[in-house]
This record gives structure tokens, C-alpha cells and sequence, in this order.
């Protein structure tokens, strides 16, 4: 298997993050509202009471799109550090803390904290696995809510009052589970339309499929014609749009995917080889699949899993933001 360059992996490490507040001091708040919707995974419990946060990005083209919001350092690096501590709130990731903090401005700041990457849907099941892979401590009495968009789990005693105020729960495990693997599929770097170059109909059928396999039958597909936009190609570019329940496609979007540091980060393409060779070609159990993922992802990225017994095989999806991303989806023994 190939490995991260050593080079590529000290670029990753050495850039900071900007919050969103020092996005918003350069750039239009309404640009970036916009720009929410079709970069992130929003609930429709979203406001725009977000501007303190941080918020990750991707390594590439998307990183582009995404412009003052991920500002990624293309060919090798990124706009914020891969370590998942601090004290500020990631908005797109799943917070987790022992306790909460809410400044006299109503920001609030985490106490023992580390966020990660939801995957199964039940954000206190997978507060207990970011915090265990952290080698931080278990939260006692855990107690899961959406602040502003931002998801969180807290020790229930380490939430302020006024917190709860305003505060909400999240979705339900089971609808939530399935957005999030609608969004892992629409920006999958292994098999799905990020790493390669669907025409609009080979995207529109993923789509389409995708939805039918996480359960979403209430959503639709919509093809609009992206030629004439920033980055127009023969590719097409795949967004899911939660407040509207759309996966929206993008024909003529994007230039074909090609290998050029210049345009994404070489790791990038590397470790979704070594995951399309060793994980999506075989047929493995998912601690099989996570054995294969950790070791060519390495301990900067991070590798999530989630049990699905209906499956014959462990599934892998591949997102990239200031690291890869990982989510395996499979059952405890294969069935091929």
C-alpha cells in the first residue's frame, strides 16, 4: 500500500484554522450563507447565528468553490490544522465536551473537547467513539443537541441554562443516519462522483440510486447546467441541498479529476487507490475494512465505522477536508 508523504502530512499539520469570524470580517455574509447550503450538510434546524465557529474544508477542488469558507491551500496543504482540539466549536463536525462555556457575546466554548465526524446517525454513540479514539475519557450522562446548526453532546450537567433554552435535539437517529450517508456517497473520493468524471447521467443515476438505498424516498434529483461557472468541464458535480430535500446535479461543472498537485492534493488521490484496491474491490467485515482503512489513512485522518448487518460486504466512503475522512459501513462477518 502506498502512505502519506512525509512532506504532504507536515503541510496538513502546520497551517491553522480560521474561525468564522475572521471569514466573515473578509468576505459578504450573504455569499457566505449561500455558499452554506450547497458546501455543507445543514439540518433544517440551521440558523445563521454561526458566525464564531469554526468550520472545516476540503483539500481541492471543492476547496475552491468554497473559497473565503474552507480557504484550502491547493497542492499539498490546507487552511486549518488536522488536530481536533480547541475550544471553539466546529460547525460542521460533532461536538463533543465534559462541559459548555456561553461568553457575554453567546458563544459558546467547549471544556475538555475534541470533535470528529458523525457517521451512524446517534450522535451520543458516536461522541463515545471520537472521545475513545482521542483516548479521552467517556462523558458521563451524555446529552446530545443542535445549537445554531452545530451539533454537540455534553455532560448533561455541563450544559448552562440558557443553552437549553435554545437549543434543540437533534433529528432522529434513523433520519439522521441516512443524511449522513447521502452526504459520505455524494462526496466520495473512493467510487463516487468527487474522484471521477460522472456525465450528468451517470450522476444523476448515483444520485437517484444513493437515495433509494439510505431511504430517502421523499427526495428528488434536479439537473441544472453548470457550464459557463468557475472550473466548467465535462464532469458533473453532485451537491445535496437538505432544506430542500434535492440532490442537486451539476452538468458541465468540473474539469476532469487528474493527479496534479496543482489541483488537489497528491495524498488525496493516493490514499483513495489504496482505498478502491483494498476495501471496495474485496469483500471484508468491518473491522477487516478498518483494519485495511487505518493503516492507509495513518493517524492524521480518521476512520469511522458503522454496523450494518442488512449488508454482504463493508462499503467505504471517502471525504476530504483538512484530512481524509473515512466512513466504513458493513457487518461484523461478510457474506460475500
Amino acid at each position: 500500500m502506498n502512505e502519506f508523504r512525509g512532506d504532504e502530512l507536515v503541510a496538513l499539520r502546520a497551517v491553522r484554522r480560521l474561525d468564522d469570524a475572521q471569514v466573515v470580517a473578509v468576505t459578504d455574509r450573504h455569499a457566505l450563507d449561500a455558499l452554506r447550503e450547497g458546501i455543507t450538510m445543514t439540518d433544517r434546524n440551521t440558523t445563521s447565528t454561526t458566525e464564531a465557529l469554526r468550520r472545516g474544508g476540503r483539500l481541492g477542488r471543492r476547496g475552491m468553490a468554497a473559497g473565503a469558507l474552507g480557504l484550502a491551500l491547493l497542492g499539498g496543504g490546507a487552511a486549518y490544522a488536522v488536530s481536533q482540539w480547541g475550544d471553539t466549536p466546529t460547525l460542521d463536525r460533532l461536538n463533543c465536551a465534559s462541559s459548555v462555556t456561553l461568553d457575554p457575546q453567546g458563544e459558546l466554548h467547549l471544556v475538555d473537547g475534541v470533535d470528529g465526524v458523525a457517521g451512524s446517525g446517534d450522535d451520543v454513540a458516536d461522541c463515545a467513539q471520537i472521545r475513545q479514539d482521542a483516548g479521552r475519557p467517556p462523558l458521563a450522562d451524555p446529552y446530545a443537541f443542535v445549537r445554531g446548526g452545530t451539533h454537540f453532546v455534553v455532560s448533561r450537567a455541563g450544559v448552562p441554562a440558557a443553552v437549553l433554552a435554545e437549543a434543540t435535539q437533534p433529528l432522529p437517529a434513523e433520519e439522521q443516519a441516512a443524511l449522513l450517508e447521502l452526504r459520505s456517497a455524494m462526496s466520495d473520493w473512493v467510487d463516487g462522483p468527487e474522484g471521477q468524471c460522472f456525465t450528468a447521467e451517470q450522476a444523476r443515476a448515483y444520485a437517484q440510486d444513493t437515495l433509494g438505498d439510505v431511504g430517502l424516498s421523499g427526495w428528488t434529483v434536479e439537473v441544472v447546467d453548470g457550464a459557463g461557472s468557475q472550473g466548467a468541464g465535462p464532469c458533473a458535480l453532485v451537491d445535496p441541498l437538505p432544506q430542500r430535500e434535492v440532490v442537486q446535479v451539476r452538468a458541465h461543472a468540473r474539469a476532469v479529476p487528474q493527479d496534479d498537485p496543482a489541483d488537489v492534493a497528491h495524498v488525496v488521490h493516493v490514499v483513495a487507490d489504496d482505498l478502491r484496491a483494498n476495501v471496495a474491490a474485496k469483500c471484508l467485515s468491518l473491522t477487516e475494512a478498518r483494519q485495511v482503512a487505518k493503516v492507509v489513512v495513518g493517524d492524521d485522518g480518521e476512520v469511522r465505522t458503522v454496523t450494518d448487518e442488512a449488508a454482504g460486504c463493508t462499503t467505504v466512503d471517502m471525504e476530504v477536508g483538512g484530512s481524509i475522512f473515512v466512513t466504513l459501513r458493513g457487518p461484523a462477518v461478510a457474506k460475500p
